[in-house]
Order: structure tokens, then sequence, then C-alpha cells
């Protein structure tokens, strides 16, 4: 339970850094990977830990005597919370696991039985259903039937910086910190927020690449209101298209902010001396110890020599 605590600790300083002093910036690449960064640092960060070493000197034992044996009282074990909670948690990642396979295997299912062809790396999936355009590794899925022309360009124009960039790498990430830390609030909010960003960089990618930006704005407007989203997925379709426009019409933040990216580090560094050390008791060597027993002798004696002499001096 205490890697579990550290972990939720470090994702909210993360997630706080980000929405108090990221969020409004235009740095999407750069915000990409300091959210998924923070992800990785919450999973491996815990099991760093600072070794603070503290030198004793050893003391002989002396008449040690063993007494005999007195019969050990049976103590029942008090109630204990911790205990309990484990079992929660255990019962919390079964269901949030069986519900990532349930959706990995719904989408592995709609890729398999549609049809598809190849094109420049990218693998297209024509489906007549009413699901979506999305994206998942190098496959685009979409219902050609629901768009014309220049929108079906727009929108695998957008799915195609998804799969170019593995964004579904980031959305696998987040479902499994999801699972491992389903009892945080916390995550699910990260979750949301990291997949929202990679949609501000697919749609600053695509709009770059058209002729009409206003033509992309129109399209995000006509397919505000989605019938059903695949879970684990990059969707073109979000329910914060207001929050997408805006990002895309929003001038580029100065280079200086850059700097905020460094704000982080001050607060792990207090979450590592403050959590992560542990003490490490290192006996001093015989050599040490003699060392130390000598300049003792030594002060003892320039103290007495001192002494001896004052006395002296004090009879003459």
């Amino acid at each position: 339970m205490e890697y579990l605590l550290k972990a939720c600790a470090i994702i909210t300083i993360f997630y706080a850094c980000y929405k108090l002093f990221l969020q409004r910036d235009t740095f999407f690449q750069s915000n990409r990977w300091f959210l998924l960064i923070g992800l990785i640092t919450a999973f491996v960060l815990p099991f760093v830990v600072i070794p603070i070493y503290i030198e004793y000197t050893p003391m002989p034992i002396q008449n040690f005597v063993i007494s005999e044996s007195t019969p050990i009282e049976v103590i029942e074990e008090p109630f204990n919370i911790w205990h309990y909670a484990f079992i929660v948690y255990i019962i919390g990642i079964v269901i949030f696991s069986m519900r990532f396979l349930v959706q990995l295997s719904s989408l592995t299912l709609l890729i398999i039985k549609n049809k598809k062809h190849k094109q420049n790396g990218y693998t297209f999936i024509e489906t007549q259903n009413e699901t979506p355009p999305f994206s998942f590794f190098k496959w685009i899925v979409y219902n050609p039937n629901q768009f014309n022309k220049t929108e079906l360009q727009h929108i695998i124009a957008h799915e195609k910086v998804h799969v170019k960039q593995y964004h579904s790498i980031d959305i696998i990430i987040s479902q499994l910190a999801a699972v491992v830390f389903w009892f945080n609030p916390i995550t699910w909010f990260y979750k949301k927020d990291l997949q929202q960003n990679l949609e501000f960089i697919a749609d600053f990618k695509a709009q770059n690449q058209t002729h009409c930006k206003k033509s992309y704005q129109h399209l995000l407007l006509k397919t505000s209101v989605p019938s059903h989203q695949m879970a684990l997925t990059n969707n073109f379709y979000n329910s914060l298209i207001k929050k997408r426009i805006v990002m895309l019409q929003k001038s580029k933040s100065k280079k200086r902010n850059l700097l905020k990216y460094a704000l982080v580090l001050p607060f792990l560094t207090v979450f590592l001396m403050s959590f992560n050390t542990e003490e490490v008791y290192v006996a001093k060597t015989e050599t040490q110890v003699e060392k130390v027993n000598t300049n003792k002798n030594t002060e003892t004696n320039t103290l007495e020599t001192f002494e001896i002499k004052k006395d002296e001096t004090s009879k003459n």
C-alpha cells in the first residue's frame, strides 16, 4: 500500500503542475511528453530509495546470559483496516482489468470483421456501423457514408497524425495507470487530459495541412455529438470540441514559458527527501574505533601534561 500511496502522490504532483502552469500553453508536444513522463515516473520512482548512512560504534556484549525459555502467549491480532483495504483494492484491479480486456476484445473484433486495405503504411478499415472515426496504432477506422470527400480528407489527416506519432502507446499507458490506480480520482482526470492533449496535437497538425482552416473547424462542430465511441482509441469526435477549436485559434505561446516544465523538479525533490529516504546504520571498523580511541588518549595525555606543567609553575 505504501507504493500505491507514493505513486498517487507523484501523479498528483504532475497533474497539479500541468493544470496550474501548462495546460493553457500551446506546447502540445512538450505537454505530451510531460504527462507521459509523469505516469512513467509514478510507476518507477517509488522504488527509488535514497540511503542516508549513519555510523555507530558497536558495543561488545559481556556477561550475556541466556535465560530459560518462558511459554509464549498467543495474542490475537487486532483489527487491521489496511488488510481489508488491500482486498478491496485487488477486487478493483480484477474488475478494471476485465473491463480493459473487454474493450480490447471489442476493438480487435471490429478491426478483424470489417473490410480493410493498406496504403503507405496505414491500414484503412471501412465500417458500415455508426462508430465514429478513430485510429489505433496503424489502423484507421471510419464510415465513408457519413462524410463527404473534403470532410473525409480532414478526418484521415487527423488520424494519420495519431498513427505517425504512436499516440496509441500513450492511451494504453494511461489505461494501465487507471487500472492500477483506479481508486485515485486524479488518475482518471489525468487520463482524460492526456487524451485531450493528443487531440490538440492532431488538430494542430491536420489543420496546418488544409487550405481552409475554417472548414476543418466546421467539421469539428458538425461531428460534436457522437453516437458511440470506442475505448482505447484516438477518437476524432470529442466532447470538448469547443476547447479544441479555442486551442486551434490560440496564438503560439512564448518560448520562455518552457521554463515552467522545470517547476515540477522542486516538488519531486521534496517528495524524494521526505518519503523515499532510508536510514542505513553502518558499524565503524576496528581501525576507525582504534583511531578514535588513540585521539582521545592523546588528548587526555596532552591535558595531563598541561596540568602537571601548570602545577610545577605554581610551585616555583
